[in-house]
């Protein structure tokens, strides 16, 4: 009988006091508050980051698996990304970013003790067509479609390929409108 090589990893048991950072994928606030009030997450801008034990992360288990949240490391040598991802049961979309933003395989991110926050822009910006398209088929598509607007809205998207792609992810009754929706938004802002 053969040993099958490619099994899937075990969870490895984390200790729940260990130090995780976490960091805001939104381009706005992200506030949060436990239910019982004991916890609360005040992040102002895109990027800003905070420490919370593995235990608490447990409780943004749904901002961590649409990416509105990003885990960006583990304080801990022993512990990496993938295994709290693993430990949360939120690994596909990890393995899917590491996947097509850093272009690893699953054994490399299984290693992988950092994301960098601004590696969703450059991917948008830099990525080809293909790739770009594969991720807005997968479980980052939110994250993608909120990062591709904000890079529009700077300049730094200007793809016309890549912006036709997330105009078909609109409803058909807002697609004509939907850039010029965002630049007329844009414009009260300013």
């Amino acid at each position: 009988m053969s040993r099958r090589t490619n099994q899937r990893r075990k969870r490895k048991s984390i200790d729940k006091d260990t130090e995780i950072v976490i960091a805001n994928n939104t381009y706005g606030m992200f506030v949060w508050e436990s239910r019982n009030g004991e916890m609360s997450i005040e992040l102002n801008e895109h990027g800003d980051e905070e420490y919370v034990s593995y235990r608490e992360l447990r409780q943004l288990k749904k901002y961590l698996s649409n990416m509105k949240l990003i885990i960006t490391s583990v304080n801990d040598d022993d512990v990496s990304i993938m295994d709290v991802a693993r430990g949360l049961r939120i690994d596909d979309v990890y393995l899917e970013y590491f996947d097509l933003v850093e272009e690893l395989n699953e054994e490399e991110a299984n290693e992988k003790d950092e994301i960098v926050i601004d590696d969703f822009e450059d991917f948008i910006i830099d990525s080809d067509v293909d790739k770009f398209e594969k991720a807005l088929k997968s479980q980052m598509r939110p994250t993608i479609i909120n990062t591709s607007v904000e890079l529009y809205k700077t300049g730094q998207l200007v793809n016309r390929d890549k912006t036709k792609l997330i105009q078909k992810t609109r409803p058909k009754d807002v697609r004509e409108d939907f850039w010029s929706d965002i630049e007329a938004t844009f414009d009260e802002d300013r």
